[in-house]
């Protein structure tokens, strides 16, 4: 990438975070929560029944799909949008936590291996007015690939397909915070591959049944003015 290149890439960023704080600033933040906690019910419940009938569609043996707890993923988000922008998670299946993290403020993007899903993702996203992105393709990238060939022992992310970077125009280093649901096991990949590509400033929310939510990264975040 030469200067001009870098100059561009970094003038976009700025450009993603600014539309970001802008959202949040739109309207009364207080009247946007209430009409979310209005239909947050109804959107949990079809993200289930998505899930339920996708799975049934794959003959009840697709383990590549397993939901994260939404609920709590919503109220971590509701705690970290004031010191975070920019959200992506890195296989997003039915798109439902990152429909919740676009509603709440966060502009949102969503990665995932799987075109129905995607599909899925983005009607959900439509059907509950939320303006979140997603994309087809892996979210391991490409330079970090050759490695997890040489991993032993089973390991069930993918890391085939369409580059998602290149379709979403950005770098994992440029968004304030990262989602994933790792697969028992992988955990220390997914934080080796975060510590290795993410940003300096950002954080990595994480799920597992047996601990709930966990945030890690450089720099705790803290809130405006403190």
């Amino acid at each position: 990438m030469d200067a001009n290149e870098a100059s561009a890439h970094d003038d976009a960023i700025e450009a993603l975070k600014e539309r970001a704080r802008r959202s949040r600033e739109r309207g009364d933040r207080a009247t946007c929560d209430e009409r979310l906690e209005a239909c947050l019910d109804d959107l949990l419940a079809e993200g289930a029944q998505a899930w339920e009938a996708f799975t049934q569609d794959r003959g009840g043996t697709f383990h590549h799909l397993i939901p994260a707890d939404a609920r709590g993923a919503y109220l971590e988000l509701r705690r970290l949008r004031d010191t975070h922008h920019t959200f992506v998670e890195l296989g997003s299946g039915m798109g439902l936590i990152t429909i919740l993290a676009d509603l709440l403020g966060f502009e949102a993007y969503g990665i995932e291996i799987d075109e129905d899903l995607v599909e899925i993702s983005r009607d959900l996203a439509d059907r509950y007015g939320s303006s979140a992105s997603f994309v087809q393709g892996s979210f391991v990238p490409t330079h970090y690939r050759d490695e997890i060939a040489l991993l032993d022992g089973e390991f069930y992310t993918i890391a085939e397909g369409l580059d998602a970077y290149a379709e979403l125009g950005f770098d994992l280093a440029d968004f304030d915070l990262v989602y994933a649901y790792p697969w028992p096991g992988e955990e220390e990949w997914l934080e080796e591959l975060f510590a290795r590509a993410g940003g300096a400033h950002s954080h990595l929310l994480t799920y597992s049944v047996s601990e709930g939510y966990g945030l890690s990264g450089n720099d705790p975040p803290a809130a405006p003015g403190f």
